[in-house]
């Protein structure tokens, strides 16, 4: 495809549909349908996708038991290096995706900055069936914490 006189490689249009609001938003919709709204929490949206997009961190949270916490997945620098980056990365499609599922009543958000689902409930999307309950796992994991505190412990004093 010819862009402004430039080709754009096939690469970047598959890269652009995979990172499309259209399949960010049931990965984000299914980890504020598992946690619980707080003040806040809208601050953890910026962590989902770089960490469930990332393989080593959606294969441990795919796989995570009852008994894993915060404090085990980031002892594995290899499930959290590079999060900052990717936050930087993502932070334009979360944002879109943050919106559009607010605007199409999926979420919504307190005067505290809670993020809560909704009563209508997400179409399935195939392809994204691992990712969404790494997703879920992940809100596991991050219930009943301070989104600071979780950002402090992966070293990013501001987003």
């Amino acid at each position: 495809m010819d862009v402004m006189g430039m080709k754009v490689p096939t690469s970047d249009h598959i890269h652009t549909l995979h990172r499309s609001p259209f399949m960010m938003a049931p990965i984000i919709h299914a980890f504020y349908s598992e946690l619980k709204p707080n003040p806040n929490n809208i601050l953890f949206s910026y962590l989902v996708l770089p960490l469930v997009l990332h393989e080593p961190t959606s294969a441990y949270l795919y796989r995570l038991s009852t008994r894993s916490n915060w404090r085990t997945m980031i002892s594995d620098k290899t499930r959290i290096s590079g999060v900052h980056r990717r936050i930087q990365t993502l932070r334009e499609i979360t944002n879109v995706t943050i919106m559009s599922l607010e605007s199409a009543g999926y979420l919504e958000f307190d005067e505290n900055l809670a993020v809560k689902p909704t009563a209508k409930k997400f179409p399935h999307l195939q392809g994204v069936e691992r990712k969404i309950a790494s997703a879920r796992k992940l809100a596991r994991i991050l219930e009943d914490r301070e989104p600071q505190h979780i950002y402090k412990s992966l070293g990013i004093a501001q987003l």
